[in-house]
């Protein structure tokens, strides 16, 4: 009984690592872009989701609708392979772990009713001048963190 109680514990509390790999780093769409205090990341599980995120996400966010060329994401997304991977995209930091438990669901992720396992990313400290893409392996089970 003790035992159980134990791998109980250790199950619930023990965070989990993904395994994640660079890809590409892409320079800022424009000189003042900051989203140096974004904690989280963008999921790209397809051509348009990255499309999405790159061009039409930014949008709302940038003075005159400056974010990145729709052609240049478009050599982007065929550099990438959305049929075994997922990627990410991390603003201004680099990536140093992705990880899940059900302790840190509870105590970092405020979607409750999203059933997909919330990534929770450590970030490098130091603020860069790129956007980074990372893979991992595609699957239907992660999402990032929310609120």
């Amino acid at each position: 009984m003790l035992i159980a109680i134990i791998c109980g514990f250790f199950w619930y509390y023990y965070p989990r690592t993904v395994p994640f790999k660079f890809v590409m780093e892409i320079k800022k769409p424009y000189k003042e872009f900051d989203c140096s205090s974004f904690i989280g990341f963008h999921y790209a599980n397809s051509k348009d989701r990255l499309m999405f995120f790159l061009v039409e996400y930014g949008k709302k966010y940038s003075p005159h609708n400056r974010v990145y060329d729709s052609l240049f994401v478009e050599n982007i997304a065929e550099k990438l392979d959305f049929k075994r991977c997922d990627y990410i995209i991390g603003y201004q930091k680099r990536l140093k772990a992705l990880r899940h438990s059900p302790h840190l669901r509870q105590t970092e992720d405020g979607l409750y009713f999203d059933k997909r396992t919330p990534l929770i990313p450590t970030w490098d400290s130091t603020i860069t001048n790129k956007i980074y893409i990372y893979q991992i392996k595609k699957n239907n089970k992660y999402r990032t963190f929310g609120p």
